[in-house]
């Protein structure tokens, strides 16, 4: 046989091959990309789910209790319970932060899209509008300039891998597989009411009903959509189920993660200041524009017996200035002086600033530490920061957060009671205006649907 002949029979045996494989590779194509059309199909589908948390190994005291879908159902809640700066972090959509010492609004939105598969948050993109509302309020009823900081704020987020510890093969583990087994029975339950009653309600459409349309192709369109439906509707209830389940019977020693934001704020418009080198000379406009770069990284840490741990380290860059820095010294429009007899003191009110203005890059490392224990809705933090350069105060904010919970039990609002420390180390040439002690809130509100 010559080698013309052996090329035919090659060839003819891949054109069959191909006749038996593409078919079937369309219909796994078209599976894979539709959504389950079956009550059964939902079902293997969580079943599967249910069965790789069953399945992992409980020898180490480690791995998963829930599926990653309920894991971040349950950070989002035990999360959100802390959320009074930029620095912390939200697993929602939306979420609003109020900082009464600062006099400032910051909106912000993730643009986090969850995946179809089970799946733990990995990372997300978050963007913002940072307002300081009050100042501008208070300098049009005080006859000053305004303070004005518009500027929007993008920022990346990292997520780490959560894990949860529990008892080595012990009653933790045990009792959560079982509550995932009930959880899986009961939803089966409900799915097949719901798929017998839209059933008996289809099997009421007449071709009267719908003149114009075939009865088959609007019932098989009614299923298809009925049933994508259905599963994405018990999809969520496995997860929620479970994240309940977990935080309602605390089975587990302890979860950690850690997560890493790195993010710009960019200044809309600049700062505008009145200053003259001394109260007689010209005064001239001098501008500043506050941009700024900073990176936080977070552990977490929640033990179900002591509470829960929020930990930051964070490091930023800003342009500053002379005036915010407290370099200069404020004085009323007519440049009054006062003296003791031997010094001149400028009076510390009005809108315009004395001295030497410049602008320069503050570079600024930080710590925070969060508590809040086991149960309870009132927790303490601290925070410190020291700023580097020509601006290099330590400053420190001592807070209480309080938490307050909708009616099912997820954090709907977060206060922050705050004593400020500033200028601890004195590096500030003469005095801070009033007492180096102030006191501030935050409000913390997360809304909308989480991004899981």
């Amino acid at each position: 046989m010559g080698p013309g002949y052996r090329t035919a029979i090659t060839t003819g045996s891949r054109y069959k091959l191909l006749t038996r494989l593409v078919p079937g590779l369309i219909c796994c194509f078209l599976f894979s990309h539709a959504n389950a059309q079956t009550t059964a199909q939902i079902m293997d589908e969580i079943r599967a789910v249910n069965n790789k948390v069953t399945n992992t190994l409980c020898s180490t005291g480690k791995g998963m209790l829930i599926s990653n879908k309920a894991m971040n159902i349950f950070l989002s809640n035990k999360v959100s319970s802390y959320l009074s700066d930029g620095s912390d972090l939200s697993l929602y959509k939306n979420y609003v932060e109020l900082n009464a010492a600062e006099g400032s609004i910051a909106i912000d939105h993730n643009f986090h899209q969850p995946v179809d598969s089970d799946d733990w948050v990995r990372s997300f993109t978050v963007i913002g509008a940072r307002v300081n509302v009050a100042n501008a309020y208070a300098a049009r009823f005080s006859n000053k300039y305004f303070d004005n900081r518009v500027g929007f704020v993008l920022q990346q987020t990292w997520m780490g891998t959560p894990v949860p510890y529990y008892d080595k093969c012990g009653s933790q583990k045990l009792a959560m597989d079982a509550e995932r087994a009930e959880i899986v029975t009961s939803l089966e339950t409900e799915i097949n009411k719901k798929a017998a009653d839209f059933e008996h309600s289809l099997d009421g459409i007449k071709p009267a009903d719908i003149p114009g349309q075939d009865l088959n192709t609007v019932k098989t369109k009614l299923r298809q959509e009925f049933y994508s439906a259905l599963r994405a509707e018990y999809l969520q209830k496995f997860s929620q189920a479970q994240s309940d389940v977990l935080i309602a019977t605390n089975n587990y020693k302890s979860v950690t993660d850690n997560w890493t934001t790195a993010g710009i704020y960019v200044p809309v418009i600049a700062q505008k200041f009145e200053v003259s080198s001394t109260s007689s000379s010209d005064v001239e406009q001098r501008y500043n524009y506050p941009l700024e770069i900073f990176v936080n990284h977070t552990q977490f840490w929640e033990n179900s017996t002591i509470g829960r741990f929020f930990f930051t380290l964070s490091a930023k860059a800003y342009i500053n200035n002379s005036v915010q820095s407290g370099a200069m010294y404020m004085a009323d429009v007519s440049g009054a002086e006062a003296t003791d007899g031997v010094n001149t003191l400028y009076l510390n009110n009005g809108n315009r600033f004395i001295g030497v203005y410049q602008n320069f890059i503050t570079p600024v490392a930080a710590a925070k530490l969060a508590y809040i224990p086991p149960g309870s809705h009132v927790g303490v933090s601290f925070r410190i920061e020291q700023n580097i350069g020509t601006y290099h105060a330590l400053n420190s904010i001592l807070g209480v957060p309080i938490v307050l919970i909708d009616k099912n039990g997820v954090p709907a609002i977060n206060f922050e009671a705050q004593l400020l420390f500033s200028d601890m180390n004195n590096a500030i040439k003469g005095e801070l205006p009033g007492n180096k002690t102030a006191v501030g809130l935050t409000v913390g509100i997360p809304f909308s649907k989480l991004v899981y």
